[in-house]
C-alpha cells in the first residue's frame, strides 16, 4: 500500500488543495490581465479635497497636495493600460502645446511616441497592440496619447472603434479658424516634402495662395456650403477626396462640422472637451484649469503657473518646483504664427466664404462662437 490507511484524508486534502491552487493561480494571471486593461478606480490621498479657497497659504496647499499625488502613486505597480486621454486634432491647431501645458500634471503619463496613430492606422489590430504602444502606469495615474489624425482621417469607425475599445477615455478636440489652419497646414505639409521633394523633382506648389487657386474650385464644387440633410453624403466625398488626393485635406479638415457629426454618434460634453485654439493661446492657465475639471483630474496646474516669454510673447510654463524656470514650446510650432507668413487678402477672403457655412453649422452644434 502506497500511503498508510490513517494518512488517506491528508492526502486527499493536498490534492485538492493542489487542484484549487491551480485553478486559483490560473483564475488570477487571467485577472491580472483584466485588471491592466480596465479603468483603475483612483485612490486619491485625502488632500484631494483640498480647495484653492482653503486658508491655508495659496503655495502651501498646493505643494502639499502635490506631493501627495506624487507619494499616491509609489509603491503602485506599473503596468500596461489603456488611456484615460486622447486627443484627437486638429491637426495645426495646437494640440501640442495643449499636451505641453498639460504635461507637467503630476498624475499624467503621455506616450512615447506620443502620436500612437493606432486608431488610424491599424483599425483591425488588438487591445494588446494597443497596449504595447502605451506606457505603463500607475493605478492612479493617467495615460495620455495624442493623435490629431484621428478626427479627420480614415476610416470614418474611428469614432466607434475608440468608443468600443477605450469607452471610458475622455476625449479633447483644439479647434483653430479653419483659414488659418490652411496657411500652418500647408507648411507642415511642404516641411513633410509632401508638395515640393527636390530629390524627386517634385514642385507641385511654390505658395499657398497657388495651392488654394488650383484645390478651391474642386473642392467648392465637390462639397459646397453645409447641408444638413446631405451632411452625411458631403462629409463621404471629404473621405473620397482625400482617397484620391491626400493634399486636399490642407482646406476639406476646416469642415469641423461635418467631422464632429461622427463623433457626436458617440460622444457627448461628458466625454469630449472642445477646446478653442485662441483662447488657449491667450490665456492657456485658465484653458487648462478647465481641462483638469473636466478630466477630474485635481487641479495642481493653475493659471499663475502660465507665463509670456518676454523675447517671443508666447506662454510657458513656470515650473514653480523647479526655480521658476520657463519650458516653451519650440519654436517650429510657431512658424506661422511670427508674423512671417500670411496668406494673401483675395486668399482669405475665398476661404473665408467657402467655411462660413460650415462654422455657422458648427457653433450651433457646440452652442457657442469660437472665432470671428
Amino acid at each position: 500500500m502506497l500511503f498508510p490507511y490513517k494518512h488517506t484524508g491528508l492526502v486527499l486534502i493536498l490534492l485538492v488543495g493542489s487542484a484549487a491552487f491551480f485553478s486559483i493561480s490560473l483564475f488570477q494571471n487571467l485577472a491580472a490581465e483584466i485588471y491592466q486593461r480596465s479603468p483603475a478606480k483612483p485612490e486619491y490621498p485625502k488632500s484631494f479635497l483640498f480647495e484653492q479657497s482653503s486658508n491655508k497659504p495659496d503655495t502651501r496647499w498646493r505643494e502639499e497636495l502635490w506631493e501627495d499625488l506624487i507619494k499616491s502613486c509609489e509603491n503602485q505597480t506599473k503596468a500596461k493600460r489603456l488611456p484615460k486621454i486622447i486627443g484627437i486634432g486638429v491637426e495645426k491647431c495646437g494640440t501640442h502645446a495643449l499636451l505641453h501645458f498639460l504635461r507637467p500634471h503630476p498624475l499624467i503619463r503621455v506616450a512615447k511616441p506620443m502620436e500612437t496613430h493606432f486608431f488610424d492606422a491599424k483599425p483591425g489590430a488588438s487591445v494588446r497592440s494597443y497596449l504595447l504602444m502605451l506606457p505603463e502606469v500607475e493605478k492612479n495615474a493617467f495615460a495620455m496619447e495624442k493623435t490629431p489624425a484621428y478626427f479627420n482621417f480614415r476610416p470614418s469607425s474611428i469614432p466607434a472603434n475608440i468608443k468600443r475599445m477605450v469607452p471610458d477615455a475622455k476625449l479633447l478636440l483644439v479647434l483653430c479658424n479653419p483659414v488659418d489652419r490652411v496657411l500652418s497646414d500647408f507648411y507642415q505639409e511642404w516641411i513633410m516634402f509632401n508638395i515640393t521633394h527636390p530629390g524627386k523633382g517634385q514642385f507641385r506648389y511654390k505658395s499657398v495662395d497657388q495651392y488654394v487657386h488650383d484645390y478651391f474650385p474642386r473642392i467648392q464644387q465637390a462639397i459646397g456650403d453645409f447641408d444638413q440633410k446631405n451632411a452625411l453624403l458631403q462629409e463621404d466625398r471629404v473621405f473620397d477626396l482625400m482617397g484620391k488626393d491626400y493634399l486636399s485635406h490642407i482646406i476639406t479638415t476646416g469642415f469641423y462640422a461635418l467631422h464632429l457629426q461622427r463623433w457626436f454618434k458617440y460622444f457627448n460634453e461628458t466625454n469630449l472637451m472642445v477646446i478653442d485654439s485662441e483662447a488657449m493661446l491667450q490665456d492657456p492657465g485658465s484653458v487648462i484649469e478647465e481641462v483638469q475639471e473636466f478630466l477630474k483630474l485635481p487641479k495642481v496646474l493653475l493659471k499663475q503657473d502660465y507665463v509670456k516669454e518676454e523675447d517671443s510673447g508666447y506662454f510657458c510654463y513656470k515650473n514653480w518646483r523647479d526655480e521658476n524656470k520657463l519650458d516653451c514650446l519650440p519654436s517650429a510650432k510657431r512658424r506661422t504664427r511670427n508674423g512671417n507668413k500670411s496668406l494673401p487678402p483675395d486668399v482669405t477672403s475665398k476661404l473665408q466664404g467657402l467655411f462660413q457655412s460650415h462654422n455657422e453649422a458648427l457653433f450651433k452644434m457646440l452652442g457657442r462662437k469660437l472665432w470671428v
